[in-house]
């Protein structure tokens, strides 16, 4: 027995959601992990601020640069991806001079 692949599509329930802000410079993939929710993303370069954070987001950076613009503090890939962590009630303020791809976790 074999499945063509628009058969398990029907069958499972939708899993990841394409999210796109700022004209599209900031792109992202929502998907459940077993410790909630998470996204997978790429910044443009550019200024953003998303508003003041609802729960915690804690954003490991896996390519380029991503800026602070809070405390102007730098978080990098490498040698080891940094992480960058929102707290509730904190403003979400960032910025980076060439694209940077991230992992979120939220919760």
């Amino acid at each position: 027995m074999s499945l063509d692949s628009n058969e398990l599509v029907a069958e499972r329930p939708q899993m990841i959601k394409h999210n796109s802000y700022y004209e599209g410079r900031v792109q992202s993939l929502g998907f459940p992990t077993e410790g909630g929710d998470a996204t997978s993303g790429v910044l443009e370069p550019g200024s953003y601020n998303f508003g003041v954070a609802s729960r915690r987001e804690s954003i490991k950076v896996v390519h380029g640069v991503l800026c602070d613009d809070r405390t102007g503090q730098l978080y990098g890939a490498l040698p080891v991806p940094q992480v960058l962590v929102f707290n509730p009630g904190e403003e979400i303020e960032i910025s980076c001079e060439q694209h940077v791809a991230y992992v979120c976790c939220y919760g």
